[in-house]
């Protein structure tokens, strides 16, 4: 077979041969039908190729682009799900803030008495200590807050301040089994005193006469007589009403009327010992 180019022929001669080669069938190409027609058999024989050679590309962009919609996808639902849980939160909160909200707007709306100087605390700790039942508010000495300082919810007494710090200071519960409150029966003003038995239990009524006239239901109130608290503050409600078959004497339990197992905000009251300790 005789080669078009013999390895002695000078390279200048075989570019010059090529360009001519290529110019002709470009000509030829481009004028005579014949050779469109064989470009146009011979494009359609190889376009498989095309596609043969290209598919691992395309296989490659198609799982490029699944992986990053999938990925995108993926981000799109943690953000949602994180945006949906900040407004659930925000919601949360709005309820929250709305029900602190209607608490202090009934605490400062009491009715209990407006004649007298109080001030709105918050409860920041309350001991968990079975045996002891008291709680830290947060107003202290630079707030006027003095011992022996009556609290009260939006229902009733819930106590009195116990130890006073500068910016905080330490309440007693009416529960507690050292605390003790001059009260009076609100429907014939009969007089005795409330004394704390736990606060798993109710009060417990003393220094009673046999026949006292006391029946369950009956609104007990604070009498004012010990000078502390001030009078006509809703204490506590009677809820039993026995005998004692020893000595015949009454044995009398009241709860209280405040909530005193979900203390949040409170009021302290200024009595006469408040006026007299800001005196001093």
């Amino acid at each position: 077979m005789k080669l078009l180019f013999s390895k002695r022929s000078p390279l200048s001669v075989q570019l010059f041969t090529s360009l001519a080669l290529a110019l002709v069938l470009i000509v030829l190409d481009i004028n005579y039908r014949p050779f469109k027609e064989i470009r146009y058999y011979l494009d359609t024989l190889i376009s498989p190729l095309y596609y043969v050679s290209n598919a691992p590309k395309s296989s490659f962009d198609s799982l490029y682009e699944m992986s990053k919609t999938r990925e995108t996808l993926i981000n799109e639902n943690a953000n949602l799900h994180a945006d949906l849980l900040q407004h659930k939160n925000d919601l949360l909160l709005l309820e929250h803030l709305k029900h602190e909200n209607d608490r202090l707007r009934e605490l400062l709306g009491s009715p209990l008495r407006h004649d007298e100087q109080k001030m709105a605390a918050q409860v920041l700790l309350i001991d968990t200590d079975p045996y002891v039942y008291q709680f830290v508010v947060n107003k202290g000495k630079q707030d006027g807050v003095y011992v022996g300082q009556p609290v009260v919810d939006e229902k009733g007494i819930v106590g009195q301040i116990y130890e006073t710090a500068q910016s905080t200071s330490r309440a007693i519960l009416l529960c507690d089994y050292q605390h003790a409150i001059p009260v009076q029966v609100l429907r014939n003003d009969i007089s005795m005193v409330a004394v704390g038995n736990g606060c798993s239990n109710d009060l417990t009524l003393e220094f009673l006469s046999n026949n006292v006239d006391i029946k369950v239901g009956d609104v007990l109130v604070t009498s004012g007589l010990d000078g502390r608290f001030p009078e006509g503050y809703p204490v506590a409600v009677v809820s039993s009403v026995k005998l004692d078959i020893t000595d015949a004497t009454p044995v009398i339990t009241a709860t209280p009327t405040a909530d005193l197992k979900r203390l949040r905000y409170l009021l302290l009251l200024w009595g006469n010992q408040g006026v007299k300790h800001e005196g001093s």
